[in-house]
């Protein structure tokens, strides 16, 4: 019962209830033999195979399989320097330390980061700044993070301009060549990694990939709910494109 329960409140729900009606409209549009049959079936079949775990793992794995982290932290190599990439913060919302909160994505990956420097014991820089007038500046909370749990504030150092992953590496970089490093490890979501190596290469920098924050499981067990439309599979399958879109963009440029 508990599995039919989550079959029919899947249709019943976005985005399963807006493909059923698109379907429907399609079969409409067959019968009356409308010119836009066939955008609107295309539009509809996409929107269904978007919204289905298969397709959303077959993209998102595609970003998340091209970096590995390193087989321990100390085989990293020689280390300046840990680098978290900012991945979101809210503001005007209640936390232990303020009004700002960071994003599960921005936890996932300073929580990395941290464990990283504690193995380490070298400096971390948090880069990210306020995107939106309604947006947290990532790595002052952040910071206020590290603080609270542990790290020294000598060993802290945040980037808080940058609004993009282009502007995190350029940012980035200028903070290494003033600290005179040049070898960092980099951390951020498996599913950003490759974008933001493409952002970091051919910029001096010795740069290693500690992916972290994977969305999906490494080996999935498919089941007649994969292909169920469901708004998590959709968000991931928006997720995946953003990201191929701007490594497209990077390598067009």
């Amino acid at each position: 019962m508990l599995y039919l329960q989550k079959f029919i409140a899947a249709w019943l729900l976005p985005p399963g209830c807006i493909i059923a009606v698109l379907a429907l409209l399609c079969c409409y549009c067959f019968v009356k033999r409308s010119r836009l049959r066939y955008v609107l079936t295309a539009v509809t079949l996409a929107l269904y195979l978007l919204a289905t775990l298969p397709v959303a793992g077959l993209l998102l794995q595609g970003l998340e399989r091209q970096y590995v982290p390193p087989a321990s932290a100390r085989s990293t190599g020689k280390v300046d320097a840990i680098v978290v990439l900012g991945g979101g913060a809210v503001s005007n919302v209640p936390d232990i330390s303020g009004r700002e909160a960071l994003s599960a994505i921005s936890m996932n990956r300073l929580i990395t980061g941290l464990r990283l420097q504690k193995r380490l014991d070298v400096p971390i820089i948090i880069s990210g700044g306020q995107v939106f007038a309604d947006s947290g500046t990532e790595a002052a909370v952040a910071e206020k993070v590290l603080l609270e749990l542990g790290v020294p504030a000598e060993q802290i150092f945040t980037d808080t301009e940058a609004r993009n992953t282009t502007e995190n590496a350029a940012n980035v970089v200028a903070l290494c060549r003033k600290q005179n490093w040049h070898n960092i490890v980099l951390v951020t979501s498996a599913f950003h990694m490759p974008r933001s190596m493409l952002n970091f290469a051919d910029r001096g920098l010795d740069v290693v990939p500690f992916p972290c924050d994977y969305q999906l499981s490494g080996q999935m067990q498919l089941s007649i709910f994969s292909f169920v439309p469901q708004w998590f599979a959709l968000e991931l399958s928006a997720m995946a494109l953003k990201e191929y879109l701007g490594i497209l963009a990077l390598k067009i440029l």
